[in-house]
């Protein structure tokens, strides 16, 4: 029996992604507490293999396949059929949806505790145009426009409803942000149950791995071929709305012609959106310009950025962004999840470290194309701004800091 058995959808360790390098560093952060894993994936009859080497102290995991579209009715009476499950003395899911249920199962077979954390909340990705959810499952196929605006409002209930699920069943419901809480409470999540840890990540290696300031401190060539370049670091998927950020790569190019773009993340999650994208960067003459990378490891993602862009239309608090502050890369945000929080403090004594970046409308490309402008055009600010999202991330959302919290709630937790 292993001490905490982890209950996520799709990503770890088979995916590289926030959520995926979240949970490779609490494992292996952690290494007093052993680690089960229960691995929730679409029936799609790919091979998985790991993108991570598994820290010693993940003691066993399980796949539990789930077939790859259902009724909503057909959801809410999901069952993980004749797996065997990991045993464990408390069980730690991710996400409300799937795994939520599974834990709330568990919990009412075994009496073993549940924990439930949210980076993102579900019904509300969903409600904001989310095609699927982490394991890969479908919410919405291809078909006309009300029939997806139906099917849409019939899953966003229908993941609100899990989640309600889960907020009563859980013994200590978790997120990263004060906009999340809210959401959480509104749904009818107990106060006494709810606690904010935020994300945290190891700000000196993202540091060390930018080996110098954005836009060189004193001119937009920046470069070793003389070019600035901006970048959307995130999944290739509607969610993330990479659309917004190439149509505000066509007005830079046509204000700055000598900068250059990149989409750095998977592809593969929905191949239909990243052709969709590719033909849209195509029409608007930015072949040469924009480049699509896929993943790369996350220390080699920021070092050749002279600015970091996301354009998402629903977020938690987006470890790619601590990741940018930390390499000291200014940042261009859209207002959604605890992005403005990160872009200009959380609090009293975080405003006044002043701004990281801007904070722009969801879905305005030209509201990010002149916060990118702006940037540009002031090297020194643009420098500035990076080195204050560094001190924000070593104050309030260094790694450390986020480990000591959840080993406190877990021995609180273990102890009962």
């Amino acid at each position: 029996m292993t001490d905490v058995c982890l209950i996520l959808e799709g990503t770890y360790p088979y995916a590289i992604g926030g959520v995926s390098t979240w949970v490779h560093a609490l494992i292996g952060g952690l290494p007093e507490f052993d680690f089960s894993l229960v691995h929730l994936a679409v029936r799609d009859g790919r091979e998985r293999v790991p993108k991570f080497d598994l820290p010693p102290n993940l003691r066993e995991m399980v796949t539990v396949e789930i077939a790859g579209y259902q009724q909503p009715y057909q959801v809410a009476r999901w069952r993980p059929g004749s797996v065997n499950l990991p045993q464990a003395k408390v069980y730690h899911a991710l996400s409300t949806g799937f795994a939520g249920l599974l834990a709330g199962q568990i919990k009412e077979q075994s009496g073993r505790p549940f924990i439930l954390t949210e980076h993102a909340i579900y019904w509300r990705e969903i409600a904001e145009g989310a095609m699927e959810v982490e394991c890969g499952f479908q919410v919405i196929r291809q078909m006309g426009h009300m029939e997806v605006a139906a099917l849409r409002r019939h899953w966003t209930a229908t993941f609100r409803q899990l989640a309600r699920l889960a907020y009563a069943q859980a013994d200590a419901i978790v997120t990263v942000c004060e906009a999340n809480r809210r959401h959480q409470l509104e749904e009818g999540a107990a106060p006494d149950k709810c606690h904010i840890i935020p994300n945290g990540v190891p700000v000196d290696e993202f540091a060390a791995a930018a080996k110098r300031a954005p836009f060189n401190e004193c001119g937009v060539r920046s470069r070793a071929n003389g070019r600035p370049r901006v970048g959307l670091v995130g999944r290739v998927v509607p969610i993330k709305d990479v659309e917004t950020f190439i149509r505000a790569a066509h007005l830079l190019a046509e204000w700055l012609p000598e900068v250059e773009f990149a989409v750095i993340g998977s592809t593969d999650q929905d191949v239909a959106y990243y052709r969709q994208c590719r033909r849209l960067a195509e029409e608007l003459g930015l072949n040469g310009r924009l480049t699509f990378t896929g993943e790369l490891p996350p220390q080699e993602c920021y070092g050749e950025l002279d600015a970091m862009v996301l354009t998402s239309r629903s977020e938690g608090q987006p470890l790619a962004v601590l990741e940018a502050m930390s390499a000291g890369r200014p940042v261009v945000l859209t207002d959604v999840g605890a992005c403005r929080e990160l872009v200009e403090g959380m609090n009293q004594a975080d405003r006044a470290l002043g701004p990281a970046g801007f904070v722009t409308p969801p879905q305005n490309p030209q509201a990010t194309a002149e916060a990118v402008l702006a940037l540009c055009r002031d090297p020194q600010m643009a420098v500035q701004m990076g080195r204050t999202g560094q001190r924000r991330v070593r104050a309030f959302y260094h790694q450390e800091r986020c480990l000591a919290e959840y080993r406190r709630l877990y021995q609180q937790i273990l102890l009962g």
